[in-house]
């Protein structure tokens, strides 16, 4: 589906973005005009997709864990330093560590669960609120 450049100018964040589903929503907010800022862990693979996304122009990255709330902020801060503002996040990183029955589920790793897939969405779109950054880039 093409949005004719209706995203031109628009600006996008989108988590656990170097593969799957994450970097195809980036090749899509690109190809109709907007600029995204990539996170994921391994800073290899989001050189590489900043690379195929057409450059520091159209794309930049910022490594880190999801669950991190220094990542969180020093991303939005550099996304919003970088191309000025924050208009669609894609919360797309999640986890699925482990497999098998419930009953035999760990509860600590069932509590990474919820902190990543849930919480951490949560914690992304606070940051990513226009008042929380616009009161961020001021206090600079």
């Amino acid at each position: 589906m093409s949005l004719n450049g209706e995203l031109d100018g628009s600006v996008a964040l989108i988590t656990g973005s170097t593969r799957g589903i994450g970097f195809s929503i980036a090749e899509h907010l690109v190809t109709n005009g907007a600029r995204v800022c990539l996170t994921a862990r391994n800073e290899d693979d989001l050189a590489k997709a900043v690379e195929h996304l057409g450059g520091p122009t159209k794309a930049m990255a910022v490594a880190g864990n999801t669950d991190d709330e220094s990542h969180q902020a020093e991303t939005v801060d550099r996304v919003t330093g970088t191309f000025g503002r924050v208009d669609i996040l894609v919360n797309n990183a999640g986890i699925n560590p482990v497999y098998g029955p419930m009953i035999e589920l760990d509860l600590a790793a069932a509590r990474k669960v919820i902190e990543v897939n849930c919480l951490t969405a949560l914690a992304w779109s606070k940051r990513c609120t226009p008042p929380a950054w616009l009161n961020r880039a001021a206090q600079s």
